[in-house]
């Protein structure tokens, strides 16, 4: 019984990924947040469905349903019929007659063979990796972007620094010449307060000795 559940689960989520691949061809470019904002659920739920991480609720299938303008057919959102679209079924309820009457609605009311379910999950799982890979190539291109971007800025950052430090060197090299400069000019001061020119006095102390 468990394993029965988890491949209808993993069926579901099949489905949901081909249908979303479906909007995209029709409608072209689509992000998964701007699918979510339609249908009212946060983009997460849509990433986790999509990478197997939660089943899609009956819920999300209403809403999904709703938010391609009820292009499908409901039950083949659910996993229970090989019939795609809801055109599909309006088409073979014109050529059926008044066959689509007499079941008293235009959608198939048997379930469909295991042939067909196997090939219905194989197509959904191949739209499935199609659509994951888009995304992973779409991110790998956004991240490389922006590792330029970061490049670039860092280049940025690393020449104002070196400016920076030859703008230091210099000022530390003026302040030293500065304090040269002063120590220099206390010393003349120094100097000009003696009676005498230094070295006189030296060799008048040795006369008096």
């Amino acid at each position: 019984m468990g394993r029965q559940t988890e491949l209808k689960d993993r069926t579901r989520n099949l489905i949901f990924a081909a249908a979303i691949d479906e909007i995209r061809r029709r409608e072209g470019k689509i992000t998964q947040l701007d699918l979510a904002k339609r249908m009212g659920v946060n983009k997460d739920t849509i990433t986790n469905v999509l990478h197997f991480r939660t089943a899609v609720t009956d819920d999300i299938i209403t809403r999904l349903q709703t938010a391609s303008g009820c292009i499908f057919n409901l039950q083949w959102l659910r996993g229970e019929s090989d019939v795609m679209l809801a055109e599909q079924i309006r088409t073979k309820s014109e050529k059926n007659g008044d066959d689509s009457e007499r079941f008293g609605n235009n959608e198939p009311t048997g379930l469909p063979s295991y042939s067909s379910m196997a090939n219905s999950i194989i197509a959904a799982k191949d739209d499935a990796i199609e659509s994951l890979k888009r995304e992973l190539a779409k991110t790998e291109e956004s991240s490389k972007r922006e590792i330029a971007a970061k490049d670039e800025t860092i280049g940025a950052l690393r020449d104002q620094l070196a400016t920076k430090e030859t703008l230091i060197k210099t000022l530390q090299q003026q302040v030293s010449d500065l304090r040269a400069f002063i120590n220099l000019q206390q010393t003349k001061d120094n100097f000009g307060n003696y009676p005498f020119i230094p070295g006189v006095a030296d060799e008048e102390r040795k006369a008096q000795t």
